[in-house]
């Protein structure tokens, strides 16, 4: 079948998304609109007063800095762009990835997927959004909890030998002793019991992939999560409402997943030391003689207009509005004579993780019934990598359509070199992102020789019904980079000629993370919390 049938005959897409520590991010809304609601049809202007410590974004940096502040007595103001979605008890919240709808997508008429998914859908401020920039779209968390409500839950410890290479001037042992424990144990991480995993007719499509992969000679291998496995098995037996076996993940789960709004930000609240503001997208950020800094801040309607323009005023702000929405604010508010101080960095050593999809069809088996949490990976990046040149961690994804298939599909993080950046477009008005498509070689290339090397030994063929020419390199999960730790920032994540505006979010790792990034990201922000709460706040 031609892929565009392929795709109706199903009547919906892809259900994966394997991370997303990093898309939390604040982009441009509609900017034709923006620009004509704040010009043609001005806006109510609200002075809403002076709060010492605002942090933008709710994911995981956020979250963390939100938690370490208020925990030690200290106010915290958290602005997030997307809403909040407190679970129904009858498990209404979001909408599962069959039968998408408005609530899915942020301001879409259709739904956010990584191939098209045939459904028109209502505008609404949904959870998943797509950023889109000339060569590359972006998938962003828009939700109070930013990435950990749309991702996968895949929860992996960086590499030593990674980590030490992007910041060798980091104390590794610290990390690895207290800062990544410490943020396993907030996030709730742990490990699918291999019992279960064996028997369960949710995971054929995991243990279908790992046979071909060892049939190729490749090594594969178990990896933590986010997910709640005690309830995922109740939910094998019929005893409680099914979530990641009932086809729910890229647009949020109603039950079993241990996101930031159930963990870190539920903790943060707790203190009573908590604000929480939601639909509140910050336009640009303006440093004061007074030391103080003040926030142009729109208030958003379920509609995609703009109901207001509020100020703000802080003491410390904590930007943490993911790599895209970190560096747009940065370079929107340098171009605006607003933050002038900013140094070369700003805007640079970005990358997408490597972030590669792919997939191979007319295979084994992979069962109707299956999970939307990825559990297992091919690995090709330690080690033996199988004579191969290239760094590859193939995660074994799952496509849950609710029929056979005959399909294994992969989404692989790549060890890919390339770096593009962010820039301000001054013919537009907006930030740009500098990534031509030839960029994604390397990941291509890798992608390639798994596909080979799985299909020499298996048979099948590259899945060219998902993906054009079975791959798909013009889109990630993972952006990462625009204010890198020790370059933009100082080594706590302070930018450098703005030292009471923090960075501790994706934006703060160089391009690559060498696994999904969230784990990585939580753990940095648990190191350097640790020594600002000391440092700075006596």
């Amino acid at each position: 079948m031609q892929r565009r049938k392929f795709i109706k005959s199903m009547g919906l897409g892809l259900g994966v998304v394997g991370s997303s520590a990093a898309m939390s991010g604040c982009q441009t809304l509609a900017q034709g609109a923006v620009r004509s609601g704040l010009k043609s049809d001005p806006k109510p202007i609200k002075q809403a007063g002076h709060f010492s410590n605002i942090v933008v974004g709710s994911g995981y940096g956020g979250a963390v800095s939100a938690l370490r502040l208020s925990e030690q007595g200290h106010k915290v103001l958290i602005l997030e762009m997307g809403m909040r979605w407190d679970r129904t008890p009858n498990h209404t919240t979001f909408c599962k990835m069959i039968n998408a709808d408005e609530r899915s997508s942020w301001f879409k008429n259709w739904p956010s997927a990584p191939i098209p998914i045939p459904r028109r859908i209502a505008k609404y401020p949904g959870v998943l959004d797509l950023i889109e920039y000339d060569n590359m779209k972006v998938f962003a968390g828009r939700a109070y909890g930013g990435g950990s409500i749309v991702n996968g839950a895949i929860a992996i410890q960086p590499r030593r030998s990674h980590f030490e290479q992007t910041f060798p001037w980091l104390n590794s042992d610290e990390m690895y002793d207290i800062f990544f424990p410490r943020a396993l144990k907030q996030l709730r991480v742990s490990q699918i019991p291999e019992d279960f995993f064996n028997n369960s007719e949710h995971y054929e499509f995991t243990r279908a992939a790992e046979r071909q992969a060892e049939k190729a000679g490749l090594k594969t291998e178990f990896f933590g999560n986010s997910y709640d496995f005690d309830y995922m098995q109740k939910e094998a037996k019929g005893e409680v409402y099914p979530s990641a076996l009932g086809g729910e993940v890229i647009y949020g789960n109603n039950a079993g997943k241990y996101s930031l709004d159930l963990t870190y930000l539920k903790d943060a609240e707790a203190t009573g030391n908590v604000k929480v503001k939601t639909l509140r997208k910050v336009n640009g950020i303006k440093q004061l003689d007074d030391g103080q800094l003040e926030l142009e801040v729109q208030v958003l309607n379920k509609q995609g207009g703009i109901d207001a323009i509020e100020y703000y005023r802080c003491d410390k702000l904590f930007l943490n509005a993911g790599s895209t929405g970190t560096s747009e604010l940065l370079l929107k508010s340098q171009a605006a004579g607003t933050l002038n101080n900013l140094n070369e960095h700003v805007g640079q050593h970005w990358g997408p993780n490597g972030n590669i999809m792919t997939g191979r069809n007319f295979v084994h088996a992979a069962g109707e019934a299956q999970s939307t949490i990825p559990v297992k990976g091919i690995n090709m990046w330690d080690g033996d990598r199988a004579g191969s040149k290239y760094k590859i961690f193939a995660e074994i994804a799952p496509l849950p359509l609710g029929l056979e298939t005959w399909t294994t599909l992969y989404l692989a993080i790549t060890d890919n070199p390339e770096r593009g950046n962010y820039y301000y477009d001054k013919a537009s008005g907006t930030v740009k992102l500098n990534w031509k498509r030839s960029q994604n070689e390397y990941s291509v290339n890798a992608a390639k020789e798994l596909i080979e090397k799985l299909g020499k030994a298996n048979g099948g063929r590259v899945s060219s019904l998902l993906f054009t020419k079975g791959f798909g390199d013009n889109f990630c999960y993972h952006p990462l980079g625009g204010c890198v730790l020790g370059k933009a920032t100082d080594e706590f994540g302070r930018v450098k000629g703005h030292e009471s505006i923090y960075v501790q979010d994706s934006a703060l790792i160089p391009g690559s993370a060498g696994v999904n990034p969230y784990v990585f990201i939580t753990g940095l922000a648990e190191r350097n919390m640790s020594y600002i709460l000391q440092q700075d706040f006596g």
